[in-house]
């Protein structure tokens, strides 16, 4: 029996065991992975030697970057900085280049010129760049050189490796012919009113002779006055005169070059005043009265008249004197002065036929004359430009004679109220006006000169006396 129980227990948990659940945890198949993914790029700036592939494990790859024009390596996006790099493969892996942009070095080339000629290609370039350098020179001037280089040729190369300053060499031109030329009379055939000229520094002087209602002719003496001061105040040897910028101002007298270019500047003298003549020749349809005068006139650049025994005078050497010193400056200020310093063509413009003078520097000085109550303007509407030629003409007299200080020559030694006692020296006008006082010192300073008081006043005495001392040159 107890044999019995003991085979049964057997038997049954033989049984229960072959029909339940096996529990027992099966270990994972072990698998070996013997090749790995390598890709490999480069950013903007470079390139690399491979772009990578599939590779058994442990394999050693040596990649290497190269770099742009203009880039330099910088790193892999492994923080590797090795170039080449040796990679060995035990993963998939992802490799990129970086490269940095190289900073160009940076050099200045410095061009400089003065009023005799000009140079063009100056700035800032990258080392090595091949910069040309063009000089050109002003009328009447020649480059001659480049200071510190030995080249003359007027356009130069330059390769940038420092900073460089240039500046081309100019100088002026020597000219066979003499400017300062004093002619003597001579008789215009046949007369057109005009009946003698006499050319002096670029300027033609024509003096009329009897006819037209008026008997007398202009003085022979009067004409080699008027000469006279047209030399005094063209002296190339007074204190503060740019001998270049006056030659220039004679050239453009003569119509050589400038603005008026192709038309010699001429100073017509005649007798009493235009009402004096009839019909009188000042008129358009008056100087067609008088046969050949409107073709020979048109040919010369005119603005004002020197009158003889004016017919407002008084007959003394003072009052002779302004109205000569008056009427000439009218004509060398405008037909001289402006284009004889360089930049005076712009800012001494007056032509308001060329355009705008309203911002010109001659303008603006008057206006702030007029402005400070320096230069009564009177009756006249400065808001018609059709008025502001005659202001400026007259301006400019009257701002030369005060930086002069010649106001003793006025009666009274006053031309109150058309300008004011207060600016009748350059300490008034420096106070009172000083873009007048700018303008003067710069653009006419340099070319005309004060004439002497004493001389003057030996010239012109009362009752129409006194000799010229005007002395015509020799054959």
């Amino acid at each position: 029996m107890k044999k019995t129980v003991i085979i049964l227990f057997l038997l049954f948990g033989i049984s229960c065991s072959s029909d339940g659940e096996d529990n027992t945890p099966i270990p994972p198949v072990e698998t070996t992975k013997t090749k790995f993914k390598l890709s490999i790029t480069a950013n903007q700036g470079g390139k690399v030697s491979s772009s990578g592939g599939t590779f058994e494990k442990g394999k050693e790859l040596s990649i290497t970057a190269t770099a742009d024009e203009g880039f330099e390596f910088s790193s892999w996006s492994n923080s590797s900085t090795e170039n080449p790099i040796k990679i060995t493969l035990s993963q998939d892996t992802n490799l990129t280049a970086s490269f940095n942009q190289i900073k160009q070095q940076q050099y200045t080339l410095t061009v400089n010129a003065d009023s005799t000629g000009s140079v063009v290609g100056g700035g800032t370039y990258d080392e090595g760049t091949s910069v040309t350098i063009t000089a050109s020179s002003t009328q009447g001037y020649e480059l001659t050189g480049w200071e510190g280089r030995s080249e003359t040729t007027n356009s130069i190369t330059i390769v940038l490796d420092s900073d460089l300053t240039l500046t081309p060499i100019f100088q002026l031109i020597a000219s066979s012919r003499n400017y300062y030329t004093s002619g003597d009379i001579i008789q215009i055939f046949p007369a057109v009113l005009f009946d003698r000229s006499l050319e002096v520094y670029g300027i033609k002087l024509i003096a009329a002779g009897a006819g037209g209602g008026q008997t007398e002719a202009v003085s022979n003496t009067w004409i080699y006055k008027t000469a006279q001061v047209f030399k005094m105040i063209m002296d190339k040897d007074a204190e503060g005169i740019n001998k270049t910028a006056q030659e220039r101002m004679i050239k453009t007298l003569l119509g050589e070059e400038g603005w008026h270019q192709g038309r010699q500047t001429g100073q017509r003298i005649a007798v009493g005043g235009g009402g004096e003549y009839s019909p009188s020749f000042l008129s358009d349809q008056g100087r067609l009265a008088y046969p050949g005068l409107e073709a020979y006139t048109d040919a010369l650049a005119l603005d004002d008249m020197v009158w003889y025994k004016n017919v407002d005078s008084k007959f003394t050497g003072d009052d002779d004197i302004t109205e000569m010193l008056e009427h000439v400056l009218h004509t060398i200020h405008r037909f001289g002065v402006r284009g004889a310093v360089e930049g005076s063509t712009a800012a001494l413009d007056s032509e308001i036929d060329e355009g705008d003078i309203s911002g010109t520097e001659v303008f603006l000085a008057l206006k702030q004359a007029i402005d400070n109550g320096v230069y009564d303007i009177g009756d006249k509407d400065f808001g018609k430009k059709n008025t502001w030629p005659g202001l400026i003409k007259e301006y400019t007299y009257l701002l030369t004679y005060a930086m002069w200080e010649f106001s003793e020559f006025w009666d009274g030694g006053t031309l109150a109220p058309e300008w004011n006692n207060n600016s009748r020296t350059q300490e008034g006008l420096l106070s009172n006006n000083p873009l007048g006082y700018a303008l003067y010192n710069k653009y006419f300073a340099p070319v005309i000169s004060k004439p002497s008081k004493i001389t003057l006043r030996s010239m012109f005495q009362d009752n129409d006396q006194g000799e010229s001392g005007y002395q015509p040159d020799s054959d």
